[in-house]
């Protein structure tokens, strides 16, 4: 299930854009699909606070990269978080970059000690499934 600021997949389109009026932070927190692909773009950050922060932890590609930069160029955001860009490494040449209302950080917003043991974890029982012939844990294809 996919969910951005509280929307479902199953939400409709007037819930997300009343959520979008009225949320001081929208952060994104959903894959990369044919349905979240551009999800926010002009229309959506017209409809946003001017005093909203947009947080973007989910894939660059879920916000519209010119959109996102024409309403920081027009001060119609608060701020901006990027954790995800649309192309990695982020180009350092980019003035989105380098926008005083814009704080980016290299996709590893989540990478912690307790992270990293969990990784060590699922990778450590993967090997063991693979060597018994078992399925792995979350696997993506």
């Amino acid at each position: 299930m996919i969910q951005v600021m509280g929307v479902t997949s199953r939400s409709t389109r007037p819930e997300l854009e009343q959520l979008l009026r009225s949320s001081h932070v929208v952060s994104l927190h959903c894959p990369l699909t044919p349905s979240t692909r551009g999800l926010i773009g002009p229309a959506e950050l017209e409809l946003m606070r001017k005093d909203a922060i947009l947080i973007n932890a989910a894939r660059g590609s879920v916000v519209q990269r010119e959109a996102l930069w024409a309403a920081v160029q027009a001060r119609r955001l608060g701020g901006v978080g990027l954790d995800t860009h649309w192309v990695e490494p982020a180009p350092r040449d980019d003035p989105l970059y380098s926008h005083p209302a814009v704080l980016a950080l290299p996709h590893l917003g989540s990478i912690s000690a307790e992270v990293y043991d969990r990784f060590a974890e699922v990778l450590a029982e993967n090997i063991v499934r693979v060597r018994e012939g078992r399925e792995l844990l979350h696997r993506l294809c």
